[in-house]
């Protein structure tokens, strides 16, 4: 089957799946949820990379960008897949290690320790951003006010800016906050416009069927947001498991179309299912990855995440063109995370339909650095002349 795009980049993946707990109940049978907090168990690294690689093969995937699964995978299993497979993977880095020993030694959790953590897990360099969760007290006792969090993210937030990494925000999917953490959302992106932010499933995850586009809507708004200081935007939304029609309202939204939006799916995550809702029409969405609390919670097979996806971008093309879907699809991810890319006019750039005030900025789209073909790297130049260039610095 053809590629989706020049140049596809999953920048949601989970490939150390979660098929097992640790302890004297293995799931399904002994599974509590997720295992997130203290008390409710730890995972068994699982090294799902032999799939993953079928199915990248099966899709056209070529690259896919790793977040450490819960409570069971550390930081340095990541990055053995990423060595052993560089042209594949790259990985982000978190707490982990921090979080493992709460869980096995029943020690306070503190701040200190998991910023400690991941400022060394960024000091050397192998790592393409912090998250997929910011450091945080998971002790379901423990309830946050506005101000506290917000003073938690600014300190993961300096370390970020320090490294010049990006940060992956997860908390408008939690439920036990009393407040708005959309507000949270652009309150930090304000305060650090040099800070580029990742919406984890663009807010759309777990749960958030019951909603259809509400929160789809909340993040469009944070995402659009103005500045005010003319500065490029900062915060990113994934699209992965957003339905074709819900794409296409982020793509038409004037303030914030195609160069804010990443394929990420939260591919080989469990416990969840893709589901599709024959046909209903409604309050629902067509189909939608969520929990089933009626369906076994680990599911015994590896849902082909992908598979409709890929349908959704075919889809997306009645009302998108395919230079859009290419940054959609690798573009975005690859200048974010600074990926290397086969050649070097792949992406679209220089458009002020969709770059703005930045469109010269945007030329040319990836550093040359980043690019591959050695016969390739000067074709900007060659094609805008030296003049162009000069202008822009």
């Amino acid at each position: 089957m053809p590629k989706m795009g020049r140049f596809v980049v999953e920048t949601h993946g989970h490939i150390t799946s979660l098929y097992d707990s640790v302890g004297d109940n293995p799931s399904p049978e002994g599974w509590k949820g997720l295992p997130i907090g203290p008390g409710s168990g730890e995972v068994e690294f699982v090294d799902n990379s032999g799939l993953t690689l079928y199915d990248m093969e099966c899709y056209g995937v070529d690259m896919v960008m790793l977040y450490p699964s819960v409570t069971g995978t550390t930081n340095e299993s990541q990055l053995k897949l990423v060595e052993k497979y560089p042209d594949k993977f790259r990985a982000f880095c978190a707490d982990q290690t921090t979080r493992l020993r709460c869980q096995r030694e029943g020690i306070e959790w503190k701040m200190s320790d998991s910023l400690d953590e991941i400022e060394k897990a960024c000091d050397t360099g192998k790592f393409i951003g912090i998250g997929e969760f910011a450091p945080r007290n998971w002790d379901k006792e423990h309830f946050y006010g506005y101000e506290e969090r917000f003073k938690e993210y600014c300190e993961l937030f300096n370390i970020a800016r320090r490294y010049n990494l990006p940060v992956a925000f997860h908390d408008v999917m939690w439920q036990d906050y009393e407040w708005d953490p959309w507000k949270l959302l652009m309150r930090l992106a304000g305060k650090y416009p040099d800070v580029k932010i990742i919406v984890n499933h663009g807010g759309h995850s777990i749960g958030s069927y019951i909603y259809n586009d509400a929160n789809i809507r909340k993040s469009l708004q944070a995402a659009g947001r103005y500045t005010g200081d003319g500065g490029e935007p900062n915060i990113f939304l994934e699209v992965g498991t957003w339905n074709a029609e819900q794409i296409r309202m982020a793509v038409e939204d004037p303030n914030v179309g195609p160069t804010q939006l990443l394929w990420g799916s939260d591919y080989g995550h469990v416990p969840q299912y893709l589901t599709v809702n024959h046909g209903r029409k409604g309050m629902f969405p067509e189909a939608f990855s969520t929990s089933m609390k009626r369906w076994a919670p680990v599911p015994a097979y590896q849902c082909d995440w992908w598979g409709w996806e890929v349908t959704q971008i075919e889809r997306l093309k009645q009302w998108v063109g395919q230079d859009e879907i290419n940054l959609i699809l690798g573009g975005n991810a690859a200048k974010l995370f600074k990926l290397p890319v086969p050649y070097e006019r792949m992406f679209m750039c220089g458009r002020p339909d969709y770059f703005g005030i930045h469109w010269k900025e945007s030329i040319p789209y990836i550093p040359l650095e980043q690019v591959q073909n050695p016969d390739d790297k000067a074709a900007n130049r060659r094609l805008l002349g030296d003049d162009f260039f000069d202008k822009k610095k």
